[in-house]
């Protein structure tokens, strides 16, 4: 409307840049998840096999082709399918952010109940606030966010699309919990011993905020 010829192709290579930028980041999340998962014995152990450069290479594979399913779903059933992926990913995201704040609480319930938070290094100023905004704010759009299966007219398959997940995830934790025989850990009887990290003497004051370059180190990790 400006008149400007090449606004459609800035504003394409921004969504290209947007787009590979979001693949890159989900191919590392992707093979690092399914690469630990198979190293702690819940995933097939060959995903956890690394070549002479360390790469979990067939981890790396799995997702990659995982990724290019989903590419060719959007040209199955006019893009129906890749609707399916789009609404159940929308909802997993939510879920981890949701299981993400359950741990967050559960971890510094147990600190407490154990007498160890004053040994906590680094504290996250938001706690405990932070986390419960999280668990209420993502059950809250997990609820809503198919809202538009509802209106004008009730739709199943769209209702399926967006609330199928929930289902699926109550059956595989309860399938874990009978099949691995695991049971729920109390806050007392948390394992907060094993890996803990014990930084090495002046390894957390090396960036300490002395003179303007400690200073902006400090800044900029509490920007980042």
């Amino acid at each position: 409307m400006a008149g400007a010829k090449v606004a459609g192709s800035f504003i394409n290579a921004m969504i290209m840049t947007s787009v590979i930028s979001a693949g890159n980041h989900a191919l590392f999340a992707g093979t690092r998840l399914l690469y630990t998962l198979a190293v702690n014995g819940h995933a097939p152990s060959f995903f956890g096999n690394l070549n002479r450069n360390r790469v979990p290479w067939i981890a790396v594979l799995a997702t990659s082709a995982i990724s290019g399913i989903c590419f060719g779903a959007s040209f199955i059933g006019a893009g129906q399918l890749w609707s399916w992926l789009q609404n159940i990913v929308g909802v997993s995201n939510q879920l981890s952010w949701i299981a993400i704040g359950i741990a967050s609480l559960r971890f510094r319930a147990g600190l407490k109940a154990q007498n160890k938070t004053h040994l906590l290094t680094f504290r996250n100023f938001t706690y405990p606030y932070g986390p419960w905004a999280v668990v209420l704010g993502c059950s809250f759009l997990v609820l809503v966010q198919g809202w538009s299966c509802f209106s004008p007219v009730f739709s199943g398959v769209d209702f399926v699309s967006y609330y199928i997940e929930l289902p699926i995830m109550l059956l595989m934790f309860g399938v874990w919990k009978v099949v691995k025989r695991t049971r729920w850990v109390s806050a007392e009887e948390m394992d907060l011993e094993t890996d803990v990290y014990l930084p090495e003497e002046g390894e957390l004051d090396r960036d300490a905020a002395v003179g303007w370059k400690g200073k902006a180190r400090a800044t900029i990790r509490w920007i980042f």
